[in-house]
């Protein structure tokens, strides 16, 4: 196995190819600066290091000596790579991979598209530099009339926001959409993420997790079925690697079929935590979860894993590899991996090893969840400014909402399973960070910091709906950990800003919207595991209350380990639960502030939750 480490900050196709004659810069303002003194339009390429159709551009178009030569002259050529900077990405891309965007030498865009041959390139290139020659006026117009536009829909958007508070039937109402949306013979989503009907077939990963909250929360025994018809139909189909383990990002055909064949590690983590909560609440399909989980396992060990605790981000797609059977897979040489690692992704891949290790009683996955967890606070913290993006030797880009918001998430798992209180005070201290760097009082997260880079389309920051509820998710899960309400307002505030436009979004942020909103509003079990612990941190070893507590078939739950011991930092919230210092372990369910009577046996937890369940108070 190859991986595609970076002397140069460009990726190019493995294969041969002129694509690095093309004098490229990266993106930043140094760029557009000198696009401005030389009077050039921009031409932007958003590449990918796993994207096929890239490399094919690559070794095409962008080898065609005449597409050389004009770019050379006429343009200021950058180059980016859409997991190195997903920022740039959101903002540009044309509807898929490569993405060629054409710009002013303030980024504003000019026209865009995808993938082209070199004929259609030649023809693009010649379009643009003709209008920048004669038609300037007509561009600066076009610039200004879709700048108007965009300040029109942030002014609505923000006129809308809170516009009626969070309410119940969200959960309903997604569902509902989900439904709609449902292909009932292939399982899946016959929606795009714009809304518009399509062949292709993403995993659905926040809607499977929908379906397993709702099947939990209400005995809904239709969302089992649909969430076990899309599972069987994603991990029987083309789409799951039977051969070498691990999904592919997406199938062209509705039965999961003729897939692309690029393996993303995000996507790896994001099914393993479907097929862990699953497992947790529909026990009967277990085995068949265990083995796909397995499968996945073997993958990120094989070919991702990093031996310092981090994960590469992706491997290439490459469809003559994956046209040949196992035996001859076994002899020739596997597609390239990214060398670098993100800081988002290895926190999504952290969560899934380990609630499939809770899961499946894997405490070797546990342990590797809990290595990736630590490789991002030794290698990737930056301090108050929060997480880097990259890492590749060093790390680097500070400011994007997706890896301070999974960093988060993964240190709150690593804090329930563990109870090391370290874990719990780096989530505290991102949590501090968010709230001051990501956002105004009162309001959603911006995707970016409010001093990061500005350039172009940066200057306008976003808040995407799906990272928001899960910001919101870990400031919900964090303030009922540690009992401060202060968090669980973020969690209100963020969540309310998209009260009145939830559904217009994605199906999938719509589905983790829905299940963030749901439980804010309910009440949910929180277990409390109150022993003398020895000095220092907990044991990382499983705790048999804890084990028990996270593998509850409860919709949602909080899991704690309290240190009931003299000296005890964890008294004053002991005290404001009226709980004593114990010696012995011990658990409590609560819900709030109230709390049952001690428990010493993992089968005394789900009685008493749904006891207390069952009270008037609940």
């Amino acid at each position: 196995m190859t991986t595609s480490h970076h002397d140069s900050p460009f990726h190019f196709s493995p294969r041969t190819n002129r694509a690095a004659e093309i004098p490229w810069r990266e993106w930043g303002p140094e760029a557009f600066a000198e696009a401005q003194a030389d009077d050039r339009p921009v031409l932007l390429s958003i590449s990918a290091t796993w994207c096929h159709w890239c490399h094919v551009m690559d070794e095409t178009a962008y080898s065609d000596p005449r597409v050389i030569d004009l770019i050379a002259r006429r343009f200021l050529p950058v180059r980016v790579d859409a997991d190195q900077r997903p920022d740039v990405d959101a903002r540009y891309n044309a509807g898929g991979y490569p993405s060629t965007a054409f710009l002013t030498s303030e980024g504003d865009p000019i026209t865009s598209t995808t993938y082209m041959d070199a004929e259609q390139m030649l023809a693009a290139l010649e379009r643009v530099q003709e209008s920048w020659l004669v038609n300037r006026d007509g561009i600066v117009r076009d610039v200004d009339t879709a700048r108007a536009t965009r300040e029109a829909e942030r002014a609505m958007a923000s006129a809308r926001r809170n516009g009626g508070g969070l309410s119940p039937a969200v959960l309903d109402m997604a569902m509902d959409a989900l439904e709609e949306a449902r292909d009932t013979e292939h399982g899946g989503y016959r929606v795009a993420g714009d809304g518009a009907r399509t062949e292709l077939r993403f995993p659905p990963y926040e809607a499977l997790r929908l379906l397993r909250y709702a099947y939990r929360r209400r005995d809904d025994d239709e969302a089992l079925e649909h969430a076990r018809a899309t599972l069987r139909g994603m991990l029987d189909g083309a789409i799951f690697d039977a051969d070498e383990g691990g999904i592919f990002r997406y199938a062209t055909r509705p039965d999961w079929s003729e897939p692309h064949y690029e393996k993303l590690g995000r996507d790896q983590g994001r099914l393993l935590q479907v097929l862990g909560e699953w497992a947790l609440s529909a026990p009967d399909a277990r085995e068949e979860w265990r083995r796909a989980a397995e499968q996945t396992i073997e993958y990120l060990e094989q070919r991702l894993s990093r031996p310092s605790g981090g994960f590469h981000g992706s491997q290439d797609a490459d469809p003559l590899y994956y046209a040949l059977d196992p035996a001859a897979r076994a002899e020739a040489a596997p597609p390239a991996v990214d060398a670098r690692t993100y800081a988002d992704a290895t926190a999504v891949i952290a969560r899934g090893l380990l609630v499939a290790g809770i899961a499946f009683d894997r405490s070797d996955w546990v342990e590797r969840g809990l290595r990736a967890v630590d490789f991002l606070v030794s290698r990737m913290r930056g301090g108050e400014a929060g997480m880097y993006h990259a890492w590749d030797s060093s790390p680097s880009l500070l400011g994007l909402l997706g890896d301070q918001v999974h960093s988060m998430l993964a240190l709150l798992d690593a804090y329930q399973v563990t109870g090391s209180g370290g874990y719990l005070e780096q989530a505290r201290s991102l949590a501090r960070s968010l709230d001051a760097r990501w956002r105004e009082p009162g309001r959603g997260f911006w995707d970016v910091s409010h001093d990061h880079e500005w350039t172009g389309l940066l200057a306008h920051p976003e808040q995407p709906q799906l990272l928001n509820a899960d910001a919101a998710e870990a400031f919900l899960w964090l303030g009922r950990l540690v009992h401060d309400e202060r968090y669980i307002d973020v969690a209100h505030e963020v969540l309310g800003e998209f009260a009145p436009r939830y559904l217009t979004a994605a199906l999938g942020s719509v589905a983790a919207y829905a299940r963030v909103v749901d439980r804010v509003l309910s009440a949910e079990p929180e277990i409390k595991v109150v022993a003398e612990y020895p000095p220092g941190e907990p044991d990382r070893g499983a705790d048999p209350l804890i084990a028990a507590a996270l593998r509850l078939p409860v919709a949602s739950l909080t899991v704690q380990r309290l240190h009931g011991g003299p000296g005890s930092r964890d008294t004053g919230l002991l005290e404001s639960l009226s709980l004593p210092l114990e010696r012995t372990r011990v658990a409590y369910v609560c819900f709030g502030h109230t709390c049952s009577a001690p428990l010493t046996e993992p089968e005394q937890l789900m009685p008493a939750i749904e006891e207390m369940l069952s009270t008037p108070v609940f």
